[in-house]
């Protein structure tokens, strides 16, 4: 049995078949950074923080690709690895999401401009990222047999950032419409 998060015993061809959408998106990626950087687009922290998420689904899409081999041999210790760098890229997707959003609501609703706190937005998503690795690479270790995929604690965490980004793009885009109906208001 594969002790692994990616259900290939149950359909081992999801794997070939996933392999040329993987390959698209780094290319994908890789032709939005190479645009961001030609139109000097990087100069805007949004369009940074937009980079670095684009930048962490090529990094996940790249372990996918180099992973993939690992998955046909049923290695546990490779599997566990892997499985670790696709959770741990994971979060740091979600945390930069996180960051946008943020930065958004501050702009949005309190006209504040938050570039100072960059290199935060930066380090807190990479420690994420690598507290999760670790922690995961532990348990792995210490117990070879364990599967943290069906640990509810991961779907939690997933659950409550996707429902805290959500709350904040509703109460930006309610605050913002009321701005714009007082404004048309305002002008007649």
């Amino acid at each position: 049995m594969n002790n692994t998060c990616v259900p290939i015993d149950e359909n081992p061809g999801m794997l070939i078949e996933s392999l040329p959408i993987s390959f698209v998106c780094v290319l994908l990626c890789l032709a939005t950074v190479i645009f961001v950087f030609k139109q000097k687009l990087h100069k805007v922290l949004f369009y940074r923080l937009a980079m670095y998420q684009i930048l962490s689904a090529m990094e996940f899409s790249i372990v996918w690709i180099v992973a993939s081999p690992t998955f046909l041999i049923d290695n546990l210790n490779t599997s566990a690895v892997v499985d670790a760098l696709l959770l741990g890229s994971s979060f740091m997707k979600l945390m930069f999401t996180i960051w946008i959003s943020i930065h958004l609501f501050a702009l949005a609703v309190f006209h504040k401009n938050l570039q100072r706190l960059e290199a935060l937005y930066v380090v807190s998503s990479l420690l994420v990222a690598l507290v999760m690795i670790a922690v995961l690479l532990c348990t792995s270790i210490l117990d070879s047999n364990y599967n943290w995929c069906d640990e509810a604690i991961i779907y939690i965490l997933i659950f409550a950032v996707l429902t805290l980004v959500s709350l904040l793009m509703v109460v930006m885009g309610i605050i913002l419409c009321y701005r714009a109906c007082r404004r048309r208001n305002a002008i007649h």
